[in-house]
């Protein structure tokens, strides 16, 4: 990561800091609900945009309209992800699974290694730029179905098991709030991808 993208990153990142450092359960979580929601519904106005009238890319080209919007998106999902850890760490306390304390850790933990081993494999089965949203600014020459890594047999791992981290880490804290966040981030990742992703894909179809 080179300095000028740190920087990009650091005002969202350090406001879910003082969040998390407030300890307020109630700015946090709509700290969280107004992260996820400028990702998602940011992240999808853009990809429309692109999608139906190339609105970024007939300016800067295709490649410097993927740049600059992958920058952006790329800031939204640190700040989204840094809302969502300090929701967690904010409600930390606030529920208990039954059953004993090693056991309830040893879930939380496999959730989170779970879920971040199955989206960095998913990520590497991937061509470059496919995480963020390369082909809607410069579409591949030959679409063919991806059949690598956990897509031999999950159609979406990224958005599907690869959010499991997101429910072991809200476990392991001990967040009521964190596992409800969870849901909610889940949900809302998936309509993005019925609502832009399926769409755009299912239009330009396997070549």
């Amino acid at each position: 990561m080179s300095v000028q993208e740190a920087l990009g990153h650091a005002p969202l990142v350090l406001a879910g800091l003082v969040v998390a450092f407030v300890g307020s359960a109630p700015l946090a979580g709509a700290w969280f609900v107004a992260c996820r929601s400028a990702y998602v519904l940011l992240v999808g106005f853009w990809l429309h945009a692109e999608a139906k009238h190339a609105a970024l890319s007939r300016r800067l080209g295709q490649e410097a309209a993927w740049l600059k919007f992958s920058a952006r998106a790329a800031r939204l999902m640190v700040g989204d992800a840094v809302a969502f850890g300090a929701l967690c760490v904010a409600t930390r306390g606030t529920f208990v699974l039954p059953g004993p304390s090693w056991l309830v850790f040893a879930a939380g933990a496999l959730l989170v290694v779970l879920g971040v081993g199955t989206k960095a494999w998913a990520a590497a089965s991937l061509p470059k730029g496919t995480f963020y949203w390369r082909d809607f600014f410069v579409p591949a020459q030959h679409r063919t179905r991806i059949l690598s890594g956990p897509y031999r047999w999950i159609s979406n791992p990224m958005y599907t098991v690869g959010y499991a981290q997101a429910y072991g880490l809200a476990i392991l804290l001990g967040s009521g709030p964190g596992l409800a966040g969870a849901v909610l981030a889940q949900l809302a990742i998936l309509a993005l991808a019925a609502l832009v992703e399926r769409p755009h894909f299912r239009g330009i179809g396997p070549k």
